[in-house]
């Protein structure tokens, strides 16, 4: 059960009640949009976060959620590469929102474009998860499918951690992830033990350049000047 969501048809259940006192044609769509809300809350599985070493010999970290220019991927870190598993794609995460918006908008005007945004990330929810379901069942983790991403170890220049996004440079790609806010602090040990060296942090940068600052002053401190001789 994914209790945000189940809040989110519950709310919206309540407001097309509201609403549909005074506008009673808004409830052919606020109403069915709701009760599906509710379902998807109830049969959609919670997001089971970050693991490290999961049960698997060849998996490091597991990343349940990542998000790569619009789409959604599973981050699998396993012993030599990284593999984005791919989990929804633009078509759910942005344009399936949208058209439910839009529909929404013409029903229930900027209420109806609510909910119909609300509807569609449920929606992605569900599916995403679904498809996760389907890559652990057929256990697909360790490979790479259609729309898929890998990437070797070797081919990584710098991995960088600044607070809920990852970059990524390697030497024919680079891309960044984002996450849920909390996903940093449980990654950031396991991506310096993989990464060693290449692995940066925003507070790494910050000290090395505050480390660097410091170099300078005490190479040039303000009370060195330059004396010249008196004619």
């Amino acid at each position: 059960m994914r209790k945000n969501i189940l809040v989110a048809g519950v709310t919206l259940l309540a407001t097309a009640l509201l609403f549909g006192v005074s506008y009673p044609a808004g409830l052919l769509f606020s109403i069915p949009i709701s009760i599906l809300n509710i379902i998807l809350g109830l049969i959609t599985r919670a997001s089971p976060g970050s693991e490290i070493q999961p049960e698997s010999a060849n998996i490091r970290l597991l990343i349940d959620r990542g998000v790569v220019r619009a789409s959604i991927y599973q981050l699998v870190f396993l012993n030599s590469k990284l593999i984005l598993k791919r989990l929804s794609s633009v078509m759910v995460t942005v344009i399936l929102a949208f058209v439910l918006a839009v529909v929404g908008l013409a029903f229930l005007f900027i209420v109806g474009a609510l909910m119909g945004g609300i509807t569609g990330f449920s929606l992605q929810e569900f599916l995403t998860q679904r498809m996760r379901n389907k890559i652990g069942s057929k256990m697909e983790l360790t490979s790479v499918e259609k729309g898929d991403i890998e990437i070797e170890y070797d081919d990584i220049l710098e991995v960088r951690l600044v607070k809920s996004r990852l970059y990524l440079t390697a030497r024919n790609k680079s891309l960044s992830a984002s996450f849920p806010r909390g996903y940093s602090r449980k990654m950031k040990p396991m991506l310096e033990s993989i990464f060693e060296s290449r692995f940066t942090t925003e507070e790494s940068i910050r000290a090395a350049e505050a480390a660097e600052k410091e170099n300078e002053k005490r190479q040039h401190p303000r009370g060195d000047r330059s004396k010249f001789p008196r004619r």
